[in-house]
Protein backbone atom coordinates (compact mmCIF):
# COMPACT_ATOMS: atom_id res chain seq x y z
CA UNK A 1 0.00 0.00 0.00
CA UNK A 2 2.26 2.02 0.85
CA UNK A 3 4.48 1.68 -2.31
CA UNK A 4 1.23 2.49 -4.20
CA UNK A 5 0.89 6.06 -2.44
CA UNK A 6 4.70 6.71 -2.85
CA UNK A 7 4.26 6.21 -6.63
CA UNK A 8 1.23 7.78 -6.79
CA UNK A 9 2.44 11.32 -4.84
CA UNK A 10 5.51 10.43 -7.93
CA UNK A 11 4.21 10.93 -10.91
CA UNK A 12 1.36 13.47 -9.52
CA UNK A 13 4.61 15.91 -8.20
CA UNK A 14 6.21 15.03 -11.81
CA UNK A 15 4.64 17.83 -13.89
CA UNK A 16 4.76 20.45 -10.68
CA UNK A 17 8.74 19.80 -10.48
CA UNK A 18 8.73 20.21 -14.72
CA UNK A 19 6.58 23.56 -14.82
CA UNK A 20 8.68 24.81 -11.94
CA UNK A 21 11.90 24.52 -14.50
CA UNK A 22 12.48 27.64 -16.84
CA UNK A 23 14.54 26.88 -19.92
CA UNK A 24 17.55 28.75 -20.05
CA UNK A 25 18.49 30.85 -23.07
CA UNK A 26 21.18 30.32 -25.02
CA UNK A 27 23.73 32.97 -24.25
CA UNK A 28 24.65 34.62 -27.63
CA UNK A 29 28.66 33.68 -29.24
CA UNK A 30 29.62 37.90 -28.43
CA UNK A 31 27.94 37.39 -24.72
CA UNK A 32 29.93 34.67 -24.02
CA UNK A 33 33.36 36.22 -25.70
CA UNK A 34 32.24 39.27 -23.57
CA UNK A 35 31.89 37.07 -20.23
CA UNK A 36 35.03 35.23 -21.43
CA UNK A 37 37.09 38.75 -21.56
CA UNK A 38 35.54 39.69 -18.42
CA UNK A 39 37.26 36.86 -16.59
CA UNK A 40 40.31 36.84 -18.01
CA UNK A 41 40.42 40.57 -17.76
CA UNK A 42 39.45 39.82 -13.50
CA UNK A 43 42.24 37.08 -13.45
CA UNK A 44 44.90 39.07 -14.09
CA UNK A 45 44.07 41.72 -11.83
CA UNK A 46 44.22 39.30 -9.37
CA UNK A 47 47.39 38.04 -10.58
CA UNK A 48 48.68 41.50 -10.17
CA UNK A 49 47.05 41.83 -6.63
CA UNK A 50 48.68 38.20 -5.36
CA UNK A 51 51.94 39.83 -6.87
CA UNK A 52 52.36 42.97 -4.97
CA UNK A 53 50.78 41.00 -1.97
CA UNK A 54 53.75 38.58 -2.44
CA UNK A 55 56.11 41.39 -2.38
CA UNK A 56 54.36 43.25 0.06
CA UNK A 57 54.86 39.37 2.53
CA UNK A 58 58.56 39.63 1.54
CA UNK A 59 59.24 43.24 2.64
CA UNK A 60 57.77 42.50 6.19
CA UNK A 61 59.32 39.30 6.25
CA UNK A 62 62.83 41.50 5.35
CA UNK A 63 62.08 44.24 7.65
CA UNK A 64 61.18 41.81 10.50
CA UNK A 65 64.28 40.06 10.22
CA UNK A 66 66.38 42.90 10.10
CA UNK A 67 64.24 44.49 13.41
CA UNK A 68 64.95 40.78 15.08
CA UNK A 69 68.76 41.16 14.39
CA UNK A 70 68.44 44.61 15.90
CA UNK A 71 67.00 44.08 18.90
CA UNK A 72 69.34 41.22 19.63
CA UNK A 73 72.75 43.39 19.31
CA UNK A 74 70.17 45.83 21.63
CA UNK A 75 70.44 42.96 23.70
CA UNK A 76 73.46 42.11 23.76
CA UNK A 77 74.88 45.76 24.23
CA UNK A 78 72.34 45.72 27.38
CA UNK A 79 73.61 42.21 28.81
CA UNK A 80 77.57 43.76 28.10
CA UNK A 81 76.63 46.66 30.26
CA UNK A 82 74.85 45.54 32.83
CA UNK A 83 78.03 42.90 33.45
CA UNK A 84 80.22 45.93 33.22
CA UNK A 85 78.13 47.74 36.28
CA UNK A 86 78.22 44.84 38.27
CA UNK A 87 82.05 44.46 38.09
CA UNK A 88 82.07 48.13 38.65
CA UNK A 89 79.81 48.15 41.63
CA UNK A 90 81.53 44.78 42.85
CA UNK A 91 84.81 46.44 43.87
Amino acid sequence: MRCRVAAWVLFACAPLAAAGERPQATPSPAAEQAKLDKLRAHEKNEGTRVEQLRKQVDSLESNSQATSREIEERDRKIAELRRQLEASQGK
